[in-house]
Parts: C-alpha cells; structure tokens; sequence
C-alpha cells in the first residue's frame, strides 16, 4: 500500500520511477544469494563466538567476509 502511495506521488511529480518489486530486478539471484551468505557467515560467527571456538583474527576475517558478501549485493542492487 505504501509503495502504490509513493509510486502514484512520484508519477504525479513526473518523476521516473524504478519497480520496487523484487521480481523485476535482473540481478535478483545474484543479490538474493549475496543476502543469504552473509546471514550464513554472520550467523556461524556468532555461535562459534558463544561457544568459543574461534579466535578473534578468524571472527574477524569471516565478518570482513560477509561485509564483502553485503557490498556485493549493494552493487548489483545500485546496477538496477
């Protein structure tokens, strides 16, 4: 309901507009799975943290990973 109310006041505005519906995206799988990996890793970080299995130079070295995994998809997303 949102999304219509704002489409309706930009094409009101005449300003072009981008779909804001997920299907439409051409990178969809690409930013899906970038989504998805970073949760995976951010998630396995946090329990090999609780139950201290890790080191902090490999917690971090996985959380650099997921923050690649992020602007990864920040950039197909920014490509639309």
């Amino acid at each position: 309901m949102y999304t219509l109310i704002e489409k309706n006041i930009l094409e009101n505005q005449n300003i072009k507009t981008r779909s804001y519906k997920m299907a439409q995206y051409k990178f969809k799988n690409k930013v899906t799975d970038d989504l998805q990996d970073a949760t995976d890793i951010v998630k396995q970080v946090g329990r090999m943290i609780t139950e201290g299995k890790t080191d902090v130079n490999s917690a971090i070295d996985n959380l650099r990973r997921a923050v690649k995994k992020l602007e990864s998809a920040k950039y197909f997303i920014d490509r639309e």
